[in-house]
């Protein structure tokens, strides 16, 4: 089985766009999306009628992420919001106040998949609504150990918006590169993913995606945002 995983998007349509062109073009048996569909970019209704698009034509598997969650609705929801600095605050408002209310609740969410040796969420592997990141060794064991623990060899994860493999005693941990806000110092080119499983065999390529980050800044300054908001959302494509 081939799997197309995509995975923080964060409002930037235009590389989205190019994924899933990418994607179709190549083939594939199943479609992932694994959250974050929102905040930091400044596209999100290009974004969400993709997202639309990609549900309807390619049965788009649709993971829910920490900011999924925070544009639904809810006491955590609330919660989460109101401990995030100002400048996250401020893009999270920007964004609600440009879609229409309601509207992330009409996607069919999910909170992990699975598929034979394979077990994918947002973040991690714990319970919904643990944030917590894969960003070490230590953690990725941890992870691991909860992978094994619910039946599983493989672990596939967002939320840190960088490509990694960990191949830890109890499982292998892959975290995935992101669509939108990239943050990983070797390569910052957007990117998304092809999974296949071969029976108890899960292997991982990462496919780039050729954007100029500069139409992304560009875009982020000609907002209502503040300036100190639009510079510390400009400096992950720097």
């Amino acid at each position: 089985m081939r799997i197309a995983v995509l995975t923080d998007i964060h409002a930037a349509s235009e590389p989205l766009q190019l994924a899933l062109t990418a994607a179709r073009r190549e083939g594939f048996d199943r479609m992932l999306i694994l959250g974050d569909l929102l905040t930091y970019g400044v596209q999100p209704l290009e974004t969400l009628e993709l997202v639309q698009g990609a549900a309807a034509r390619d049965g788009a598997i649709l993971i829910s992420g920490n900011h999924d969650m925070l544009y639904r609705g809810s006491t955590a929801a609330d919660a989460y919001r109101a401990d995030l600095p100002d400048w996250l605050r401020e893009s999270v408002e920007w964004t609600d106040a440009h879609i229409p209310p309601g509207c992330m609740k009409a996607f069919d969410w999910r909170q992990s998949w699975t598929q034979g040796p394979l077990f994918a969420a947002h973040a991690n592997p714990f319970d919904f609504g643990d944030w917590r990141y894969i960003r070490s060794e230590r953690e990725a064991e941890e992870a691991a150990a909860m992978v094994a623990a619910r039946g599983f060899l493989y672990g596939l994860f967002g939320h840190v918006h960088r490509h990694r493999r960990y191949d830890c005693r109890a499982a292998t941990i892959f975290t995935l590169a992101s669509l939108g806000q990239p943050r990983d110092d070797r390569d910052r080119m957007p990117k998304w993913a092809m999974i296949e499983i071969r029976g108890e065999l899960v292997t991982i390529e990462t496919r780039d995606i050729d954007f100029d980050p500069e139409d992304q800044m560009h875009a982020i300054r000609a907002t209502t945002l503040s300036a100190p908001t639009q510079e510390r959302l400009c400096r992950f494509f720097a």
